[in-house]
């Protein structure tokens, strides 16, 4: 089991949302997060273990606090009132020879009423009703909640596990939990409890035969109830398996184009479509091309005939203007001769009369070729620029329908033949009728159950019936009498059953509590020897000379070594590949005890190991030499101004 990511919202110092990756690299096991006390390294454990187990979680401030009201006190106090708080864990852990993606979102609304959490969970991204609703059942199987305390622990106070009661009772949970013994244990109490409840009471001999099948038959009926439930939760299970098939399929499926096949006519209709468009188009730039568009390209020509139109009117006035203004010259000319005017004033007049004529005679005798007038240009320049931007919108749309068609032809193109991938349909049409098969049985299962449950309900009130009726106390004395002798039969089993465990596993853990302990003691002959009795499960350790040797005889170090070595132990016991957790890992250890845990422990203690560190402990030489086995690295820093911790890639 690995974890992969972690997900906060408005919970402890923690306001708004934050996201932190936990995933490691192979060889490099740690998770290195620096914090000031204070500023959320606890926090961030209690929401590791909130989120997995919910009400039983063992965090550090609840005490003995109600689970609603202690829900209540874990909301950020600078969040909104309608603000939610989430905790959203993901990790991978190995099922049935697989690798498989977890997802467990926790999150709950405080308000006026009872504060209740809400849990969902995702199984391969896809959402596991079953699984959700039955999580604080399920979780065990990923990491029991008794076994937590081996992965999830604060380095300060695990001193306390190196004494002899609190070490003897932490190995006898350890053993009674790795062995399944504390299931025994609890079954031994109540067995207890059921034979004095029943030898206290009066009752009669008498078993009534009607009793006895009418208890037989609620027997089978609870054998039928039982089997349909399981039936129910292998077929979900089925259910679920089918489904990320026909997801992985359909991804195989779009991944070679087979998906696309459906829409090949409807591909093809498109491409007609568009098709038909650039060939409207075309038509459309064809007739603008027959109009004054042309005429766009001679803009200088046009230019020039304007002005022969204008030079070729000035002409034709000069003619007639010529012949008029001749005649008044000769007029004028006449009478100044007969008017006894000076010579020179004859002379100036004449000759500017002259240089008048011979200018309006040059202007008429330009050749008039064109013989029209500049009307026929009316509106001729608003057209060309109409027709131009026709033209360029013709042009943008023609591009548009290319690349679209260009696109359509590519997927076309990329539709794989019918042949290449029919076992891919074949396969997801399978798949399809399984599911479909499976989501039928199910129904019939669950019609079959609440038919069962029926005829058992009634089961159960005729037998209350039938005892009503009856003698109680004959009936019970003899029951009392049978239940007893069961009961001690089985106590006696159960008995011999754990301690043929016990004396088969003791010498192993003593093995590996003693191998750990050597593995991080700095003194290589401080012990020869560590046993643990197979009844009361305390630890003797006993020095070179062969005496015991009294834990108090231990320096605090030495005694928080001995407290991680059965940890250590108790963990790899355990047989479970589960990431550890430890907050302030070397908060009371002297410089030569921290080198051994950061040489021999940390890297060790497990495929993830995440340390929660103050700025006095993995300083210096000691995150040297731990460097090489970390992953990724972060510093959790509370932030005055947002009222909230953060989480920042990067370390002190």
């Amino acid at each position: 089991m690995i974890f992969k990511k972690l997900q906060i919202k408005n919970f402890g110092i923690y306001q708004g949302e934050h996201k932190i990756d936990l995933s490691v690299k192979e060889g490099k096991p740690v998770i290195l997060i620096g914090a000031l006390n204070g500023a959320g390294k606890t926090t961030f454990l209690d929401a590791i273990q909130l989120v997995l187990y919910g009400k039983h979680a063992k965090c550090s401030n609840r005490a003995s606090i109600a689970y609603s009201k202690f829900l209540v006190s874990c909301k950020n106090r600078f969040a909104k009132e309608d603000d939610e708080v989430i905790l959203n864990l993901s990790f991978t852990h190995r099922t049935d020879n697989l690798d498989r993606n977890y997802e467990i979102e926790r999150r709950w609304l405080v308000n006026g009423l009872e504060t209740k959490d809400k849990i969902k969970v995702w199984v391969d991204s896809v959402y596991d009703q079953h699984l959700s609703q039955y999580w604080d059942d399920f979780v065990n199987e990923f990491i029991p909640l008794s076994l937590s305390d081996l992965f999830f622990f604060d380095g300060e106070k695990i001193e306390n596990f190196a004494h002899s009661q609190r070490s003897s009772e932490l190995v006898k949970t350890g053993i009674e939990n790795l062995l399944g013994l504390d299931l025994l244990s609890q079954l031994q109490i109540d067995l207890s409890q059921v034979d004095r409840k029943r030898r206290l009471q009066n009752v009669d001999k008498s078993i009534l035969i009607k009793v006895e099948a009418c208890e037989e038959e609620i027997g089978q009926q609870n054998v039928v109830m039982s089997a349909l439930k399981k039936e129910l939760v292998e077929i979900e299970q089925q259910i679920v398996d089918t489904k990320i098939a026909i997801n992985k399929t359909r991804q195989t499926m779009r991944n070679t184009g087979a998906h696309l096949i459906e829409k090949r006519d409807e591909l093809k209709f498109e491409l007609g479509a568009v098709e038909a468009k650039l060939d409207l188009n075309k038509t459309e730039q064809v007739r603008l091309a027959g109009g004054v568009g042309p005429l766009g390209l001679v803009k200088d020509l046009i230019e020039q005939t304007k002005a022969q139109i204008r030079l070729e009117t000035e002409a034709k006035q000069a003619k007639i203007l010529d012949e008029a203004i001749s005649a008044y010259d000769d007029k004028i000319l006449a009478t100044l001769k007969t008017s006894a005017a000076p010579s020179d004033t004859i002379l100036k007049v004449s000759q500017t009369m002259t240089e008048q004529a011979q200018a309006r005679q040059q202007l008429a005798s330009v050749e008039c070729y064109l013989n029209t007038d500049l009307g026929i240009f009316n509106g001729l320049d608003e057209r060309i620029i109409q027709e131009e931007e026709q033209r360029k919108h013709l042009k943008n749309k023609q591009a548009q329908l290319l690349d679209q068609k260009n696109l359509i032809q590519k997927q076309l193109d990329s539709i794989p033949s019918n042949d290449s991938v029919q076992h891919l349909l074949t396969e997801l049409t399978q798949y399809e009728t399984i599911s479909k098969n499976l989501h039928i049985q199910h129904k019939q299962k669950q019609v079959l159950l609440e038919q069962a449950t029926v005829k058992n309900n009634s089961l159960s009130q005729r037998y209350t019936n039938l005892l009503a009726q009856q003698n109680k106390d004959t009936f019970e004395q003899k029951r009392s009498m049978q239940i007893s002798e069961h009961i001690k039969k089985l106590k006696s089993t159960l008995q011999g059953f754990s301690e043929q465990l016990i004396s088969e596993n003791i010498e192993h853990l003593q093995t590996l509590v003693k191998e750990k302990f050597d593995a991080l003691g700095r003194k290589s002959l401080l012990l020869s020897d560590l046993k643990i009795c197979p009844n009361s499960f305390a630890i003797t350790l006993y020095d070179i000379t062969g005496n015991a040797l009294e834990p108090a005889k231990l320096s605090a170090g030495e005694r928080q070594l001995l407290a991680i070595a059965i940890l250590w132990g108790l963990a790899e016991a355990s047989g479970k590949e589960l990431p550890t957790v430890i907050d302030t890992p070397l908060g009371r250890l002297d410089g030569k005890h921290r080198s051994k845990l950061i040489n021999n422990y940390f890297p060790e203690a497990g495929p993830q190991v995440i340390l929660l560190s103050t700025d006095e402990e993995i300083i210096g030489d000691y995150y040297k030499q731990l460097k090489p086995y970390i992953s990724r690295e972060f510093h959790i820093f509370y932030n005055e101004q947002s009222k909230t911790s953060i989480l920042n890639e990067g370390y002190f």
